[in-house]
Parts: C-alpha cells; structure tokens; sequence
C-alpha cells in the first residue's frame, strides 16, 4: 500500500469517529495524521499507562463511555506485549475489573484516591516506570484548577486529580496521548482556542492540560477503538474486538452501576446514543481494518 493509499484509510478512520462532534460545537478541530501519528507512537512502548473514568455527579457512578475503549485499547496492546497499566477512582474501579474479565485483559487496576493524590501517583511512576500515558475520557481540570462536566457543573469534589500523572509525564519526558469528545476532557488544552470558541459553557470547562497527541471523537469509546483500528493496520493485525463481545463489555459496564453519561441512567446507550448506533461505528471500523489487511496480504507491503 503506497503512501497515499496508507494516508486515505487512516483518514477514513478519523472521519467515521467523528460522527455527532457538530452537537457538540467540537467539529471545527481537526488534526490530520494524529490517529496515524499516535497509533504508531504507541508501538513503540513498553509500559502503558491508561486512565479513564467520567463521574456523573446525580448518579456518583462512571459512565459508560470511556472504559469501553479504554479496555479495547488495553487488551490490544497486551496483544502486541505491551505491558498495561489500568488506571481510575472509585466510581469506575467495578466497571473496569468486569471489563477485564471479558477481554481477558491481565493489567493491573489502580485507584487514585481523592486525597494524597500526588503522592500516589508519584508511587504509581516508581512502581510501573511508564514509557507512554493515554487518557480516554477522563476530566481534566481547567484553567481555574476546578473540574467540570460539560454542561458546567463542578465535581471537582467527587473526581481525583489524574492531571498530576500528566505533568509528571512531561517533566520526565514521556509521551502522553489522549481521547476526549466535549472539551472538558484531560488533553483538550491541545486545541483550547477552538474550545473556547465554539463549544458551549467553553472558557469554563475547557481543560488545560495538553497531550502530546490527541484524538477527537464523536464519543470517546470510538477513539479508543480508532486507536486499535490503527494499532491494527500498522502490524496487519485483527486486533479490534467484534460485536458479540462490544455487547457483552457494555452489559457488564451497567451491570456494575454503569450510566449513561447524558441520559445518566442504567441503560444500553453511551452519550444518549443507542446501541445500535454505537455497534455500526465498530463495524465501520472493522471494515476498514479488514481492507487493509486485505490489501497488505495482496500487495506484501506494510503500511
């Protein structure tokens, strides 16, 4: 597959995830190449740390975006002998080991406290010695050090400091990444301007801390699929889970206490969208993932 081609599908990717952002007002950013960019930066890991967990303050429960595509990406890395890390608080810790159980994902769970949070992380950095830190959905503090959901509600009271991980990250020179979908996620600083421009209740919400890379998606669990697309068109490998399985994260995800992070209630649904319009993104995604191997087997070239 020639440059050009490889370029096209990565492409095809970013646009099928970015489905739903103009609810949003975050359809104006674009970063070509970066799912390309951030796929193969994760290649080169050893020790991946990924924190996740959004939550709903009505509820003081996770929500059921982002430990979907948080574990996607973590069983996807395993499977390329990557080392993995899992990291949330309380609210989403049962999600998580459910989660786990079903992908057959051996990575640890950590969970930040609400207090001593520097401390902990810093303990985190010693026993791990990450090479790589990914946020998918997780809150990251604004400008004003509060944090917030994205109609402008503090829970600055309920959710840990995990921005700490990632002003560690960057004073010791490790790459950070992220997936976000409203701006008020950790890595959104990347594109603040746009944010604070477009999104609403945005020069509130926006979080300020920036990522090395970063990916917008229409719902963040699509990100973190996009990311194993991608993972998986780099080593011509199936690593993207199919439906059955997507189906049975999800229903594990409530069965732990999981909500909706809109309609905040115990349902089949991630950001108000149904399960039926969740599943056709994967299968999208999968059938890109499914030409490109295609084309590899056929052309022998790598992309």
């Amino acid at each position: 597959m020639n440059k050009k081609n490889s370029e096209e599908i990565f492409e095809k990717i970013d646009h099928v995830i970015r489905k739903n952002l103009h609810q949003r007002g975050m359809h104006k950013i674009k970063l070509p190449g970066e799912i390309q960019r951030a796929a193969a930066e994760l290649l080169k890991s050893s020790t991946v740390f990924i924190v996740t967990g959004f939550c709903i303050r009505d509820t003081l429960t996770g929500e059921t975006d982002g430990p979907i595509g948080a574990i996607a990406l973590a069983s996807a890395l395993e499977q390329l002998g990557k080392k993995v890390v899992l990291i949330t608080d309380n609210y989403s810790k049962e999600m998580l080991y459910k989660c786990c159980l079903i992908k057959n994902v051996v990575a640890p769970i950590e969970i930040v406290p609400y207090k001593n949070e520097k401390k902990f992380c810093d303990q985190l950095f010693n026993t791990y010695r990450p090479s790589h830190i990914v946020a998918i959905e997780r809150p990251g503090r604004a400008k004003d050090g509060r944090c917030y959901s994205m109609r402008g509600e503090d829970i600055s009271d309920v959710v840990p400091n995990t921005d700490i991980l990632f002003e560690k990250a960057k004073e010791l020179g490790i790459i950070t990444l992220a997936v976000g979908d409203g701006g008020n996620e950790v890595g959104m600083g990347k594109v603040s301007t746009f944010i604070v421009d477009f999104v609403k209740h945005g020069e509130k919400i926006c979080a300020a801390i920036s990522t090395d890379y970063l990916i917008v998606a229409g719902v963040s669990n699509w990100g973190g699929h996009a990311l194993t697309a991608a993972l998986s068109l780099l080593t011509n490998t199936m690593l993207l889970h199919d439906i059955k399985t997507e189906i049975l994260i999800l229903k594990s995800i409530i069965e732990a206490g999981g909500v909706d992070g809109c309609s905040k209630k115990r349902e089949l649904t991630v950001d108000g969208l149904s399960l039926k319009e969740n599943l056709k993104i994967l299968k999208k995604l999968r059938t890109i993932v499914e030409f490109g191997i295609r084309e590899y087997k056929t052309n022998k070239r790598v992309i």
